[in-house]
């Protein structure tokens, strides 16, 4: 089992967007030096406005969103600061706001920086405004991505690379300049909330990370045996190998000596993070009527009717986990049973300190009761 940890810059009152990318980049040196296999961001546009904050008073934003834009900017200043943990942009959102080969510009040049140290994790987005904004159809969102996926593999792998498609086209030969460290080329990831995206990631020999487990636990399962079920007889892009990896996102991640310290870190941060996602008028259910991919994730209404109580959805679903080592350790347990390789960790949302030191818990109390092979 590998263990990784997935910011996204949320900041608490009387701090800052700049202090909290600061925090971020100690947090991330912290994580290499408790034992922590990698680090990760996403690629997240525009953060919550003021007036958005206040017409939801009532809720649970007692934090700011932040936003991580610029993945590669953030983590090439994470990599000088680092040697030894893999960085992992785990969503560079694959649409026509960013060209597949500036995409593989960056990550080879990363790649070359850290002596191959750099995943790519790759998304269409889930986030109905930054699609909306750029301009894109959501129901183009799922081709896009595939066209966009199949560009990044030609440039690492072929020289010179031409491509001719449906969004893309390269007539004229080209070499990317530079080429990866690692070959034929990083290791490629896919976020993957639905069953289908599972299957879809193993059969091309993708990573797949599990994202929109709030439905519950069936669906992580599901989930899980659609990618183990396919990845046996993956057919990679020309050019690919297969990345049999699976790893679970859990949003928000605490651990502490007791149930009530881990709580009482956690719970504003874990009821913001869940009203913005699956709350009225939330994230999911912007998305999900704009077309038939997104339709899954209008799957949430018994977890919407008992949003206030973490107690019931930690039981039903792994979305949002905190509590002791051996709490923590049960749940990974559980989810390395169903065949996940990896645990991508929410450490946010809290104070820099309350992050600290759950970092240093789940290296101390944690990570020693799995094999890391």
């Amino acid at each position: 089992m590998k263990f990784g940890i997935v910011q996204e810059a949320y900041f608490v009152p009387g701090s800052s967007l700049q202090q909290r990318y600061l925090d971020m980049v100690e947090e991330a040196v912290w994580a290499e030096q408790c034992g922590f296999d990698f680090y990760c961001t996403s690629e997240q546009h525009f953060g919550f406005s003021e007036s958005y904050l206040e017409t939801r008073a009532d809720k649970y934003h007692s934090q700011k969103s932040g936003a991580l834009a610029a993945p590669e900017t953030y983590l090439a200043y994470v990599a000088a600061r680092t040697e030894r943990i893999r960085l992992r942009p785990t969503s560079v959102v694959l649409l026509p706001f960013n060209n597949p080969l500036r995409v593989a510009e960056w990550i080879a040049t990363l790649d070359c920086l850290t002596n191959g140290r750099v995943d790519l994790g790759t998304a269409r987005s889930n986030n109905f405004t930054t699609i909306k904004t750029f301009g894109v159809d959501p129901a183009q969102t799922k081709e896009i991505w595939r066209e966009s996926l199949e560009v990044i593999v030609k440039a690492f792998t072929e020289d010179p690379m031409t491509f001719e498609g449906d969004w893309w086209s390269y007539p004229t030969p080209l070499t990317l300049t530079p080429k990866p460290v690692q070959q034929p080329h990083p290791p490629i990831f896919v976020s993957s909330s639905s069953v289908a995206t599972h299957r879809g990631a193993a059969e091309l020999g993708l990573g797949g990370m599990t994202g929109g487990s709030i439905v519950g636990w069936q669906y992580v399962e599901e989930a899980a045996a659609a990618y183990v079920g396919a990845i046996g007889d993956a057919k990679p892009l020309p050019g690919s190998t297969v990345n049999k990896s699976l790893g679970f996102f859990a949003t928000r991640v605490n651990c502490a000596a007791t149930s009530e310290e881990a709580r009482a870190a956690i719970e504003k941060t874990a009821l913001n993070f869940i009203d913005i996602n699956i709350g009225p008028g939330g994230r999911y259910e912007q998305l999900a009527p704009t077309s038939p991919d997104y339709a899954y994730l209008g799957n949430i209404r018994e977890m919407q009717e008992h949003m206030h109580d973490l107690d019931y959805l930690m039981d039903r679903s792994p979305y949002v986990l905190f509590g002791t080592p051996d709490f923590l350790i049960e749940k990974f347990k559980r989810l390395e049973a169903m065949g996940y390789t990896e645990l991508l960790l929410g450490i946010e949302g809290m104070s820099h300190q309350a992050h600290l030191d759950a970092i240093e818990m789940i290296g101390k109390h944690v990570m020693p009761a799995f094999s890391r092979d």
